[in-house]
């Protein structure tokens, strides 16, 4: 039996083309892609390079380094476009309950920032590292359960599913899929004439190109894969500490997409439980990360570069003066 309830939702003011350029005028940005302005900020939010932002998108140095500090402003800008910021209740919706079931009729409400992949140059890249991680960590094992027997306290465990549970959605929403249409006035002649030429035959089959879009948990979506692979190396044998367990997920996500040596390192870290009061640990630590190196004084540089990130992080959690991170 179906039951219809009427419920009323805030509505969604999605910016139009005029006004999106306005909002950027104001923060003295013109012409810019919103595409574009997605991947800066995606750059900026894993702290890459500013010379590596410029090199992938081709917005001089200069300017990028004006937008860091607008950062958040941009952001909000984009969120706006989006059509994610609620305003006053105007717009009726209904949800459909079947079976004692929810089916949201609107599923556009909250879209957890999704963008649109099609221009974005790490849209497949995204796809590849999130089934990755999701082929490591399976579904069946985001429960209670299983987290607690691989060493995560109650509350951490309960706390870690809720988190996946609520980002998951945005993830499959962001799953998007677009078709390359052959383009160019001497093919569609040919194909209106019913030529079949091998070049002809060749553009006809174009698979269609599946990418994650960036949305705004995604980093906090793989630092939860992350979490769950950290534990079920350590187990109960150890208790990573917080400053390690941050210093880790922080490099990983900076080289997530362009810097095998980073993941590496942090994962690294917890493979070789670089924290443990014998020497032996961190020494096989530094040494499995040599030959990424040219010479010992780059390879020396490195690793002060992550003890002073530890030493940071550690500062950090103090000041927070929190019990519980993960």
């Amino acid at each position: 039996m179906v039951y219809l309830i009427q419920i009323w939702l805030k509505s969604i003011v999605i910016m139009n083309d005029k006004e999106f350029r306005g909002e950027l005028k104001i923060l003295g940005l013109r012409g810019h892609d919103e595409n574009v302005l997605r991947v800066i900020l995606d750059g900026l939010s894993r702290h890459l390079p500013i010379r590596q932002i410029a090199q992938n998108t081709g917005v001089t140095e200069k300017t990028i380094a004006k937008m860091k500090s607008k950062s958040l402003a941009i952001a909000e800008i984009l969120t706006r476009r989006d059509g994610n910021t609620p305003l006053d209740v105007t717009k009726e919706h209904y949800i459909v309950y079947e079976s004692g079931f929810e089916k949201h009729i609107d599923s556009n409400i909250k879209r957890g920032g999704i963008q649109d992949s099609r221009d974005d140059i790490y849209g497949e890249q995204r796809l590849k590292i999130m089934e990755s991680l999701e082929q490591r960590v399976p579904k069946e094992k985001w429960n209670v359960q299983y987290l607690k027997k691989i060493g995560f306290k109650e509350n951490i465990a309960v706390a870690m599913l809720s988190e996946y549970d609520s980002i998951e959605i945005y993830r499959t929403r962001a799953e998007q899929k677009f078709q390359l249409i052959p383009s160019g006035r001497e093919y569609e002649e040919r194909v209106s004439k019913g030529i079949l030429t091998p070049s002809v035959r060749q553009q006809q089959v174009h698979l269609p190109i599946k990418k994650l879009a960036m949305f705004t948990s995604f980093n906090r979506y793989v630092e939860l894969f992350y979490s769950v692979i950290f534990q079920e190396i350590v187990q109960d044998s150890d208790v990573i500490p917080p400053e390690y367990l941050r210093t880790s997920l922080q490099i990983i996500i900076k080289g997530l997409y362009d810097d095998p040596l980073a993941v590496r390192t942090g994962v690294a870290m917890i493979r070789f439980s670089i924290w443990r009061s014998s020497p032996i640990y961190r020494e096989g630590f530094v040494n499995s990360l040599r030959t990424w190196k040219s010479n010992k004084q780059q390879l020396d540089r490195y690793i002060v570069a992550i003890d002073k990130k530890i030493k940071n992080n550690k500062m950090y959690l103090e000041k927070l003066n929190s019990d519980v991170f993960y």
